[in-house]
């Protein structure tokens, strides 16, 4: 299992950012420490849909702020990732897919869609200021 704990290296700089992102990996620790409780992990994985669907929006809110000249493909991996997301708790509610499977799937795309795709974003916000 893995340790899932917010971490220096995932804080951008941006406070509205951060707090949304400190919410989300929440969400993810607290799958990961669901067990075997199928009506749970359903109603938590679909609060993560949630919220990834807000904070995506939320974001992309952001960067029309600025002006962010990578709005589109930024706004283009958003729309993936919930995509797979989609497809991913659908599996899990067939049972062809963990609820371990899926949260190592949910922290991988959280931390480097935080470190690599993110931090292009706040720092062009902080060039900006």
């Amino acid at each position: 299992m893995i340790n899932i704990q917010w971490d220096k290296k995932f804080e951008l700089g941006h406070e509205k950012i951060d707090f949304e992102h400190q919410i989300f990996l929440d969400l993810i620790r607290t799958a990961s420490q669901l067990g075997h409780d199928k009506e749970r992990a359903d109603r938590i994985l679909q609060e993560i849909q949630k919220y990834a669907e807000f904070h995506f929006i939320s974001e992309e809110n952001v960067m029309l702020d600025v002006n962010y000249p990578e709005y589109t493909q930024h706004k283009d991996e958003h729309k993936q990732l919930l995509a797979q997301l989609n497809d991913m708790i659908f599996q899990h509610h067939r049972s062809l897919l963990s609820i371990e499977e899926l949260v190592d799937f949910l922290f991988q795309w959280f931390a480097l869609h935080t470190t690599q795709v993110d931090a292009k974003l706040t720092l062009f916000i902080k060039d900006q200021s």
